[in-house]
C-alpha cells in the first residue's frame, strides 16, 4: 500500500512518503503570525515596552541605601541595557547545558533499565549516546555558569556580595555535588560494557539524584532572589555564619523552592526529550544504511515520548509555582499576570499550545502507516481530532486578557472576553489531557505494533519532530526571562535594587531579547550537533568516537 518516495496516493488509505506537508506549512505560518501580532500589537497595548524599573520608580526610591551599588557600573557599550544582555545571554545559555544533565540523567537511567529488562541493544546504544553527550558537554556548561558568577560578581558587586554571604553554604554544597556528578556520568559512560548489573544501576541512580540536589542547591538562591527568606538583609557577625541558623533556612528553604525545583525537573526531562527527537532527525536524513535509519527513527519517538511525558505534567507545577508566588509575592505575581511582563506568559503558553499541536501532527503523521495495517480508523480519527482540538484550546491561550493599559486594573482598558482565565484553564486541562492520552495509546495499545515500521518515516513527521526540539528549547529560556522579568527591577526582590535606576531599566526590551534568544539557541543548536555527530553509537558500528 506504499507509494514511491514523493508519489501521491491513489486512496485516502494509503501511505504517502511525504505525509501531509500542508500541516507543517501550517504550523509554521502561524507561528509566525502568532509572534508578529505578539510583537507588533500585543505588547504595546500592554506597555510591554515601558520598563519595569520606570514603572516601579516609586518603590525604587524607598529602597534602602545599604544595598545601593558602591562601587562603579561597568560599562559594556550594549546600550542601557547592556550589563542585562549579557547575563540574558550568559545564564539562559548555561540553563540548555544545565538541562541537559537535570532531564538528561533520568532519560539515561530510563534507557539502562529498559535495557536491563528487555536486553534490547538500541536501549543500550541510545543510553551510552546520552551519556558519552553529557560527559563532552559537561564542561560546556561549567564554563557558561562560571562567566555568569564572574558576570554578576564585575556588573552587581553588591549583589553578589550579600547573595554569596546568604547562600555560602548552598553553592559549597552545589560544587561538591559538581564532582560528584562528573564521577558518576564519566564511570558510568567509561565502564559501559564493563561492570555488573548492580554496578550499573547504582551509577544510574547516581547521577540524577547527584544532579537533583545540585539543582536543588542552586535553586535555593534563583528562588530566594523573587521570594526572599526576609524582608530585608541583617548580619548578626562577620564571617559565614552571619546569621542564626533558623534564618539561614528561611532564606534557603524560601515559599517558592519546592515548586521551582520539581518545575524545573519537569521541564528539563521534557526538553531533553524533545532535544533526542531533533538529533534522531537529523541522524535520520544524514544515515543512508536501513538498520541507522531504524534506529533514528525509534530513537525520535522515544524523545518525543519523554518530551510529550514532561510536556503533560510541566502545566500543573507551572500552576503550583505561581499560585506560590501570589499567596508569597503578589505584586510580582501581578506584574506578569495583569501588567506589563503579560506578554511573556502569553507567549510562554502560546509556544507551548504550538508544542502540543506539533506533537500530536507527529502522531497523526508517524503512526498512519501502522494505523492502515491494523485497520484502526478510531484511532487514526482520534489523533486526527487531537490536534483541532489542540488548535482550538491554544487559540483560545493565546488571547491577551486586556489591551490599552499597562495594568489589567487600568482606567481606558479594555477586556478581551476571550482572554478570561476561566477559558484558559480549560484550554490547559484540554491540552494536557491530549497529551495524556496520546502517551497512553501509544504505550499501550500501539506498542507491541511499532517496529515492523520503524524506518518508514516521512517528511512531515521528521519536520514535525525537529519543531518540538526547537520549541522545547526556547520554552526553557523563556521560562527564565519570564521568572527575572517578574522580580523586575529588583535583584532580591524589595531589598537590593537593580544599579543604575532609570538609567539601566529592566528587564531587557523584547526586540533586545528576542535577538538574545536566537543568538543562544543558534549556538546551542550547532554545538549539540556536532558534538551529537562524534557521540552517536550506530548500529552499523559499534565505535565512532
Amino acid at each position: 500500500m506504499t507509494t514511491p518516495v514523493g508519489g501521491a496516493s491513489s486512496t485516502p488509505d494509503e501511505y504517502d512518503s511525504r505525509g501531509d506537508t500542508r500541516k507543517i506549512i501550517g504550523i509554521l505560518a502561524a507561528l509566525a503570525i502568532f509572534i508578529i501580532i505578539l510583537y507588533g500589537f500585543i505588547i504595546p497595548l500592554q506597555g510591554g515596552f515601558i520598563s519595569s524599573t520606570a514603572i516601579r520608580a516609586d518603590d525604587l526610591q524607598g529602597a534602602d541605601p545599604r544595598f545601593e551599588e558602591q562601587i562603579p557600573i561597568q560599562e559594556v557599550d550594549l546600550g542601557a541595557s547592556g550589563r542585562s544582555i549579557f547575563i540574558a545571554f550568559v545564564m539562559p545559555t548555561h540553563i540548555l547545558f544545565a538541562n541537559l544533565h537535570l532531564g538528561g540523567g533520568w532519560v539515561l537511567f530510563s534507557l539502562i533499565i529498559l535495557y536491563i529488562l528487555s536486553r534490547k541493544e538500541h536501549y543500550s546504544r541510545l543510553g551510552k549516546s546520552v551519556a558519552l553527550f553529557n560527559v563532552i558537554l559537561f564542561s560546556a556548561g561549567a564554563t557558561f555558569a562560571a562567566n555568569g558568577v564572574l558576570f554578576f560578581i564585575a556588573l552587581y558587586p553588591t549583589f553578589a556580595a550579600h547573595a554569596f554571604h546568604i547562600y555560602w553554604w548552598p553553592l559549597l554544597i552545589e560544587a561538591i555535588l559538581f564532582g560528584i556528578e562528573i564521577f558518576f556520568v564519566y564511570t558510568l559512560w567509561y565502564t559501559w560494557e564493563r561492570i555488573g548489573t548492580a554496578w550499573h544501576i547504582f551509577l544510574a541512580v547516581g547521577y540524577p539524584v547527584a544532579i537533583y540536589f545540585q539543582t536543588l542547591a542552586i535553586d535555593t538562591l534563583v528562588s530566594g532572589m523573587l521570594t526572599p527568606g526576609a524582608e530585608t538583609i541583617t548580619w548578626g557577625a562577620p564571617g559565614l555564619l552571619g546569621m542564626p541558623w533558623t534564618e539561614y533556612l528561611q532564606w534557603w528553604f524560601n515559599p517558592t523552592l519546592w515548586p521551582l525545583q520539581f518545575h524545573r525537573v519537569a521541564a528539563a526531562a521534557s526538553y531533553f526529550g524533545f532535544l533526542i527527537a531533533l538529533l534522531a532527525m537529523l541522524h535520520f536524513r544524514d544515515r543512508a544504511d536501513p538498520p541507522s535509519k531504524r534506529y533514528w527513527d525509534w530513537a525520535g519517538s522515544f524523545g518525543i515520548l519523554w518530551g510529550l511525558v514532561g510536556l503533560v505534567t510541566q502545566p500543573l507545577l507551572g500552576l503550583w509555582y505561581m499560585y506560590s508566588i501570589f499567596s508569597h509575592q503578589f505584586q510580582a505575581f501581578s506584574n506578569i499576570m495583569t501588567g506589563p511582563r503579560a506578554w511573556e506568559m502569553l507567549m510562554m503558553v502560546g509556544l507551548l499550545s504550538f508544542l502540543i499541536i506539533t506533537v500530536s501532527v507527529y502522531f497523526i503523521e508517524r503512526r498512519e502507516r501502522l494505523l492502515v495495517r491494523l485497520g484502526r480508523r478510531d484511532i487514526r480519527n482520534l489523533f486526527r481530532a487531537f490536534a483541532i482540538i489542540a488548535a482550538v484550546a491554544g487559540f483560545i491561550l493565546v488571547q491577551p486578557a486586556w489591551l490599552g493599559g499597562i495594568m489589567q486594573s487600568d482606567p481606558g482598558t479594555w477586556a478581551n472576553p476571550l482572554g478570561l482565565m476561566y477559558y484558559k484553564f480549560i484550554a490547559l486541562l484540554i491540552l494536557i489531557a491530549i497529551g495524556a492520552i496520546t502517551i497512553g495509546i501509544d504505550l499501550l495499545i500501539l506498542h507491541g505494533h511499532r517496529d515492523r515500521e520503524w524506518g518508514n518515516l516521512s517528511r512531515t513527521s521528521r519536520a514535525a519532530a525537529l519543531i518540538t526540539g526547537v520549541l522545547g528549547s526556547w520554552i526553557v529560556i523563556i521560562m527564565g526571562y519570564v521568572r527575572e522579568s517578574s522580580r523586575s527591577p529588583w535583584l532580591f526582590y524589595g531589598i537590593v535594587p537593580v544599579p543604575g535606576g532609570q538609567a539601566y531599566p529592566t528587564p531587557v526590551p523584547p526586540h533586545q531579547i528576542f535577538v538574545v534568544w536566537m543568538l543562544s539557541l543558534g549556538l546551542v543548536f550547532a554545538v549539540f550537533w556536532f558534538t551529537s555527530r562524534v557521540t552517536s553509537y550506530h548500529p552499523e558500528q559499534r565505535e565512532e568516537v
